[in-house]
């Protein structure tokens, strides 16, 4: 599981490989000063740690979640959308894509403006939740003119008084400055994504007001930063720009690598994590086809991002829409998307994100919005004018999903705060579609991906004693686990039974 400190003496010591005067004079030299706390006092490094994406949510909503859902469930962070001041949602119908077309570094957007968003983080900080916010820092909005949510003036790479034509990419490839050949790094780095606007990141004057912006975040409270489109900036500079942001913040950087292009995901190691877009495609299709013995190697391939540096998840705004990584499931695919969440909290690979998100109709569709408002306000969750959430049975109708609070999915946040670092064990499967592991003596999962039940006598690794199924509606029927850890389960179709020691039975 996820372990960020090197056992590297432990090791060395064990193949014989110190001598015993060495051991004693590490033993006794001072201790290692403690790692770095983050300016918000919350450490989402920590092995257990989930994050939820409340896609498109405004502030006040967030705020509210956190300390009505959020906290108190034992979620960690939340990924929230760009909060910096983006174009005008009339002239492209309040599409989601605005919020990623940036025309100044102002904490004014759709979802609220800087006080609200100081709120969110102040009182999301206070329910124990940090804030994640998704940094676009590779480009600005698309080559043209008009202006920003909150007035900002902007013509042919000229934004306010913030970036001028110099502080911008000419790639000048083939008559035309737009990316057209991914296995050219070169050209993917160094000129403009779909007509956005590209910073010259290598520039020290654009690196210095990027790195002002991501300050200003850290020094409100924020726990951490996505740096959005991470594959078309040069590691280096994500380095550069990142060694000039004082405190700590959690970092994750968004690099599609699907494999067969120059840029890979582990280029960008260094600065931080790294989104690994393979693991929901492979585990889309397995839960889709049924297959999930091809689950027991899911990221043991040395192609991947290692363990302790992986940010997972099931699908995300992209790749719902079809974007990005390929088919994958969503919200839409009924059990098996579930399925997909619950196992994804309870395998030991990654840091998981969980989507919360709103229903469409197109892929350019933005979140539900205020009838009405020719602005396209966004709706509220919360409060007597929200919308609330649907039901997972009425997704046909337009509104917010809310997965984060599907009791499955909230009830294995539980189980893998409980199983924290434990190792894998026990992989047991019969046929393709019915497996089990254990998580040490923490923990234990067996999904059954056909249509019939499945009886089984299956090792849980578990001390002995009666266990409540947390995917159960209650405890009335325990699990017994015997004196040798086994305990004869009943698994119904298309279902799972998640046991960990936080919950006995009485």
């Amino acid at each position: 599981m996820r372990n960020r400190k090197s056992p590297f003496l432990a090791i060395l010591a064990g193949a014989g490989l110190i001598a015993a005067s060495t051991l004693a004079a590490a033993a006794n030299a001072p201790a290692p000063a403690p790692a770095p706390v983050p300016v918000s006092g919350i450490d989402l490094e920590a092995p257990g740690t989930v994050m939820v994406h409340l896609f498109e949510w405004r502030w006040d909503d967030i705020a509210a979640e956190c300390e009505n859902v959020l906290g108190p469930s034992g979620i960690d962070a939340v990924q929230v959308s760009p909060p910096n001041e983006h174009i005008t949602l009339a002239d492209v119908d309040g599409a989601w894509w605005a919020r990623y077309q940036p025309v100044s570094y102002r904490l004014d957007s759709r979802s609220g403006d800087r006080a609200a968003f100081v709120a969110m983080v102040e009182r999301c900080r206070a329910a124990g939740v940090g804030i994640v916010v998704d940094a676009v820092i590779n480009h600005m909005a698309g080559i043209g003119e008009g202006e920003g949510i909150a007035d900002t003036r902007f013509t042919p790479f000229r934004y306010g008084e913030l970036y001028t034509e110099s502080d911008f990419h000419h790639c000048g490839r083939n008559g035309n400055d737009q990316i057209q050949n991914y296995q050219d790094r070169w050209e993917v780095q160094y000129c403009h994504l779909l007509g956005l606007a590209d910073l010259a990141t290598e520039k020290p004057e654009v690196r210095e007001r990027i790195a002002t912006y991501l300050q200003s975040l850290v020094d409100i409270g924020v726990a951490g930063l996505r740096i959005d489109a991470a594959k078309h900036i040069p590691p280096e500079d994500i380095a550069a720009i990142l060694g000039r942001v004082d405190g700590e913040p959690y970092v994750f950087q968004e690099v599609i690598d699907l494999g067969g292009e120059p840029i890979r995901a582990q280029d960008y190691l260094a600065n931080g994590d790294v989104t690994e877009f393979r693991y929901g495609r492979d585990l889309s299709r397995a839960m889709m086809s049924g297959d999930l013995a091809r689950l027991k190697t899911l990221g043991d391939a040395d192609s991947w991002v290692p363990d302790e540096r992986a940010l997972v998840f099931v699908d995300n705004h992209d790749n719902q829409r079809g974007h990005g990584a390929g088919a994958v499931m969503m919200h839409a695919f009924d059990e098996r998307y579930r399925l997909g969440v619950v196992f994804m909290l309870a395998w030991p690979y990654g840091t998981p994100r969980i989507m919360s998100s709103y229903t469409f109709d197109d892929s350019d569709q933005g979140p539900p919005s205020v009838p009405g408002d020719a602005t396209w306000r966004t709706a509220r969750v919360h409060g007597e004018s929200g919308l609330g959430c649907l039901a997972p049975d009425s997704l046909d109708r337009r509104g917010w999903v809310c997965e984060h609070r599907w009791p499955d999915i909230l009830a294995m946040v539980g189980f893998r705060d409980m199983v924290g670092d434990a190792p894998l064990g026990h992989w047991q499967q019969d046929g393709e579609s019915r497996i089990a592991f254990a998580r040490g003596k923490r923990g234990f999962l067996a999904i059954n991906r056909s249509d019939d039940a499945w009886q089984a006598t299956l090792e849980t690794a578990l001390p002995a004693g009666r266990y409540c199924n947390i995917l159960a509606d209650d405890c009335t029927q325990p699990v017994v686990v015997d004196a040798n850890g086994q305990a004869q389960l009943h698994v119904p179709a298309n279902a799972t039974v998640a046991l960990h020691m936080g919950r006995q039975a009485r």
